[in-house]
């Protein structure tokens, strides 16, 4: 074991301190396969992926789209559960709970983009060269307000020197549908550096507002895009009454890890 010296051996051990007992890591398959490869949601043992992104990716090829080259997850926020009010509450100044659930934000964000971050070229073949979070849509009560997790993320990513690409919402949110026109690219630079995006939402339902701003930067000329989500929000009722007991019993069946890299899926050495 590496010293208790070692940064990040003291931040791990502190995470599972705050956040251990909730803090389930996303996997991508399962011996009943009814995990999404994708998204690491539920489905159906049937089908290739979950009904969301089947949709999506039927979506991309109809319109001739072209979506995240790369995605990955944190952590599962099942509906009801410690993580999803995390999730639901960061950004609500009028939550008392708000500044606790900033918190975890802040752990999960620096776990991924700042413990392993040199994982994400092991990942994806290279570093990132601009990073960016999705701004609320037009339909969203957070419209317009400052968003707290790219204060977060930008916190992140200083070390890093690579700089923020700044997106604008122009429409409304349109549920489950691909619309690349639903963000702007508000830099103004005229050459901005669009080797390798990092995208960085907080919460994925079905991935479409995301995949949105993923599609968007590849008609700008984005070379490749990666999704970074840090939570997957699971509906465990609708996974039951919509796929059955089985895949709903499954879920919560799912073996999480520790020590796992989320970007290389593999266990580390602490």
């Amino acid at each position: 074991m590496r010293p208790m010296g070692n940064p990040s051996l003291r931040f791990e051990l502190a995470m599972a301190n705050h956040m251990g007992s909730y803090s389930k890591n996303v996997v991508y398959s399962s011996s009943l396969g009814h995990i999404c490869p994708v998204c690491g949601g539920p489905k159906s043992e049937r089908w290739e992926s979950c009904r969301a992104c089947g949709q999506t990716q039927r979506q991309a090829r109809t319109q001739g789209l072209r979506t995240a080259d790369t995605i990955r997850f944190g952590y599962y926020a099942c509906k009801g559960g410690q993580l999803y009010r995390v999730m639901q509450g960061y950004k609500n100044s009028d939550d008392a709970s708000a500044t606790g659930y900033l918190n975890d934000i802040k752990y999960i964000a620096f776990d991924a983009l700042r413990i392993h971050y040199d994982c994400i070229a092991s990942c994806t073949g290279a570093p990132p060269t601009a990073w960016a979070t999705i701004p609320s849509t037009k339909s969203s009560p957070n419209y317009g307000k400052p968003n707290p997790l790219n204060a977060v993320i930008a916190q992140a990513m200083a070390p890093n020197g690579i700089p923020q690409l700044r997106l604008e919402a122009t429409t409304t949110k349109t549920h489950n549908t691909i619309n690349p026109r639903t963000f702007n690219l508000t830099n103004t630079s005229d050459e901005p550096p669009l080797n390798h995006v990092l995208l960085v939402e907080d919460s994925w339902v079905s991935g479409a507002t995301v995949q949105s701003a993923a599609a968007m930067l590849h008609q700008i000329g984005a070379e490749h895009v990666t999704i970074y989500c840090l939570a997957r929000i699971i509906d465990l009722r609708w996974t039951r009454r919509e796929l059955g007991e089985q895949v709903s019993n499954g879920i919560m069946a799912l073996r999480h890890e520790t020590h796992w890299c989320l970007w290389t899926l593999q266990k580390h050495k602490p």
